[in-house]
């Protein structure tokens, strides 16, 4: 291509071929149906569900004020604690209408779970039905047995070592720890009971430490945001900053030809990634790094066909710099810019969860992190927090946007490549509303501001919180 324009029929062809491979790619992941989309489907569904009961651990203690905010958070405990049983019952139906994916030991460990929540949760007509289901054979008989002692329910006596075993039977996890409490406080043993009674409450008081320290950092971040935003120097007296192709853009055809060639270069490479793929635990930093590794055609090609050629690089095209703006004022900036992003996906999910329109549970689930070694966990936390905010800057807000740019007002290369931004995302519909906000934003920014560092680093900040969550209270 280089200066010249490039053929605009050849162009197109490559464009269809993007296209058709796009669709092909991301229309099954648009139609999944429910759990489909997971690899481990009765362990992911037991991580989740458990996690959120092991939440209200020693909650009698909590202050009001602490439980005002996990009510405004998550809304009321039993609501909370129905989604979880739902969790295991939606996947006891996935499970019946896929037997193909499914292993006997995955029914009978979500069932399990599934009673245990719905007895805890005082449901006991609903668990004695269920119980009626578990299963035939000698170990569905000792588990059957073992939980109607624990729950106080008619049923064959068994032995202690008997309920020892059955006990064993159900996953580690909030389920299991409450059966063998309840064991032993039908047995008399009171002192076992209590010590399970305060290792719950402890459980549960670490999340909500957690959940606090997490808050914290969310409420000091908005906080010195909006006093940023109050003053108005960030707007009124923005940084120096002068992203070169913002003032003199290049042509659309040449940057719509990269846009395609880097698209379909992104394609061939991650379907090469999958197709080489190592054991599914132990996929190799290429595939770990699949945002970086994706991404090497487009950054050499934006750098030989569009920056080279107007003798520039990549610091002065996107004003990649500090040099005369000066910490301070790039921090300022950046805060400005969080608030704003933050402020809108928090009104957003609020909406939408009032609206009763929140995403499947299953959505957001990383099995990887969940059950992956911790170095595989960190590795993929890098390529989230620092390769997907700098490559996707430059390929939506640097390639896309300025491309669009120089055909049509600003305003509407905004909102049109934030629309591209979010429709990448195949998520709930809130959670895209979310996306398509935060491409509003962070293109603004480039306008405004000159740079792409101040939406670097809030992409980079705001993916790092959405991994600090998954990582603190499902790992």
């Amino acid at each position: 291509m280089g200066e010249a324009r490039p053929n605009p029929w050849f162009t197109a062809v490559l464009a269809l071929l993007v296209a058709g491979a796009l669709v092909f790619s991301l229309y099954p992941a648009a139609t999944t149906e429910g759990p489909s989309g997971l690899r481990f489907v009765g362990e992911s569904a037991g991580r989740k569900a458990d996690r959120h009961l092991y939440f209200y651990g020693g909650y009698e203690n909590v202050p009001a004020w602490e439980r005002a905010m996990h009510r405004m958070l998550f809304g009321p405990r039993d609501a909370v604690e129905k989604q979880s049983i739902d969790i295991y019952a939606e996947t006891l139906e996935w499970f019946a209408r896929n037997p193909d994916r499914t292993r006997p030991w995955n029914v009978q460990n979500t069932r399990a779970r599934w009673l245990i929540a719905l007895a805890e949760t005082g449901q006991i007509e609903a668990f004695a039905e269920g119980l009626e289901v578990l299963g035939v054979g000698p170990e569905e008989d000792v588990l059957r047995a073992t939980l109607a002692y624990a729950y106080g329910v008619e049923g064959e006596t068994l032995t202690p070592a008997e309920l020892r075993y059955g006990a064993r039977m159900v996953p580690g996890g909030w389920g299991r720890d409450h059966l063998r409490m309840r064991l032993a406080e039908r047995a008399g043993d009171m002192e076992t009971a209590d010590a399970f009674r305060v290792a719950l409450a402890l459980r549960g008081q670490e999340m909500r430490d957690r959940l606090r320290w997490l808050a914290a950092f969310v409420a000091a971040t908005l906080g010195l945001g909006v006093i940023l935003l109050l003053r108005r120097r960030v707007f009124t007296h923005p940084p120096p900053w002068r992203a070169a192709v913002l003032e003199e853009p290049w042509h659309a055809g040449q940057g719509f030809a990269v846009i395609v060639r880097a698209a379909l270069y992104a394609i061939l490479i991650a379907l090469g990634l999958s197709l080489f793929q190592q054991h599914y635990f132990r996929p190799g930093i290429l595939s770990m790094w699949s945002t970086l590794v994706v991404a090497l055609p487009m950054l050499w090609l934006i750098h030989r066909h569009l920056l080279r050629p107007r003798g520039i690089g990549y610091v002065q095209a996107f004003g990649l710099t500090l040099r005369g703006v000066g910490v301070r004022a790039f921090a300022a900036v950046t805060l400005a810019v969080i608030c704003i992003q933050w402020g809108g996906n928090m009104l957003i999910s609020w909406l939408g969860w009032a609206a009763g329109l929140e995403g499947h549970w299953s959505q957001g689930i990383h099995e990887l992190a969940y059950f992956g070694s911790l170095r595989n966990a960190l590795l993929t936390a890098t390529n989230v927090v620092v390769w997907a905010a700098v490559i996707e800057e430059i390929a939506f807000r640097g390639l896309i946007y300025v491309t669009l740019r120089s055909v049509m007002r600003p305003w509407m290369a905004i909102v049109l490549s934030a629309a591209l931004f979010s429709g990448l995302h195949l998520y709930s519909l809130v959670a895209m509303l979310s996306v398509f906000w935060s491409g509003l934003v962070l293109a603004w920014s480039f306008e405004r501001f000159r740079s792409l560092l101040p939406a670097m680093v809030a992409h980079g900040i705001g993916n790092a919180l959405a991994v600090s969550t998954l990582m603190l209270f499902y790992r």
